[in-house]
């Protein structure tokens, strides 16, 4: 999209001037001199087309239009510092950015962040949502939680978890006591995950048991099959550690004792060795390997 703009540099000369009343003290602000103020300024003014200004001795006052344009000016500068900030961090104070799965982001990260926030209140974070395990890209962030066999090559990769997946539903589906579990599963409504190695197949071969046919739902993140469980739509087989917060307010329960190893583990994967991040960031990683193994 074309933009009618000025250039910035006018439009910054502009704004300080109106704001100092000066071409002087906006030169000393913006570290050049009060000529090259006036120049820009001049310019701006040859391109709108109107005075911006009335020069009195060595002060200036706004005209009619400059006291309408200079709102809108302010306006657009605040929210591109905002905006600079928000996304980058401030210079003295950069952010510890990191990229997690939604579902482990939602699940485990967020309800633990206000404690590592209490206890580091110095130190920013920034989180990126991701759907599934992508390439490394230092630029944009400096720490990667993956879930996967943890053959990376795009990063130093370092074990954090291997974690059992479980069958989990809601109360109201509960097994019948009196039937074999596995059996009872068989029959029952089942959440498939897709893309995980780990499946509702793989879990009743692990115990030898005749593998039923798909007839439940298929979904693609571990956050929605925990979600349709809750609400009574079939058992999920999820990892333990993303059902925990399900499990312990209630909205969901074991549907059987059963467990099955996952052939996946969690993994921390930096674009270098971990000593060799910020302090930062170190602390960030210090804290999340003492949460996930504790």
């Amino acid at each position: 999209m074309a933009y009618n703009l000025p250039p910035l540099s006018w439009l910054r000369a502009f704004e300080a001037a109106a704001r100092l009343g000066n071409f002087t003290r906006a030169a000393e602000e913006l570290l050049i001199t009060p000529a090259a103020v006036s120049y820009q300024v001049r310019q701006l003014e040859q391109q709108l087309g109107y005075p911006l200004f009335d020069r009195v001795h060595r002060e200036v006052v706004l005209t009619r239009l400059g006291q309408t344009y200079l709102p809108s000016v302010e306006k657009a500068f605040s929210d591109l510092s905002i905006a600079t900030v928000s996304v980058f961090g401030e210079r003295h104070r950069k952010p510890v950015r990191f990229r997690c799965l939604n579902s482990f982001g939602q699940l485990w990260m967020i309800p633990r962040l206000r404690a590592f926030q209490d206890a580091y209140p110095e130190i920013d974070l920034q989180m990126i949502s991701a759907s599934w395990a992508e390439v490394l890209n230092p630029e944009l962030f400096d720490i990667d939680v993956r879930f996967g066999d943890g053959a990376w090559t795009d990063g130093a990769v370092e074990f954090l978890l291997n974690d059992p997946i479980i069958p989990v539903c809601h109360p109201d589906l509960a097994l019948d006591p009196g039937q074999r579990d596995l059996d009872a599963l068989a029959g029952a409504i089942r959440l498939d995950i897709m893309g995980v190695v780990d499946t509702w197949e793989s879990f009743f071969r692990s115990f030898a048991h005749a593998v039923p046919p798909r007839n439940g739902l298929q979904v693609d993140q571990s956050l929605s099959a925990l979600e349709l469980a809750a609400r009574g739509h079939g058992h999920a087989l999820v990892l333990q550690t993303l059902a925990l917060p399900y499990l312990e307010d209630g909205r969901l329960i074991r549907s059987s004792p059963s467990q099955l190893k996952s052939r996946h583990s969690y993994f921390l994967v930096t674009s270098g060795p971990r000593q060799a991040l910020s302090p930062d960031a170190q602390l960030f990683c210090d804290w999340m390997i003492r949460e996930m193994r504790s």
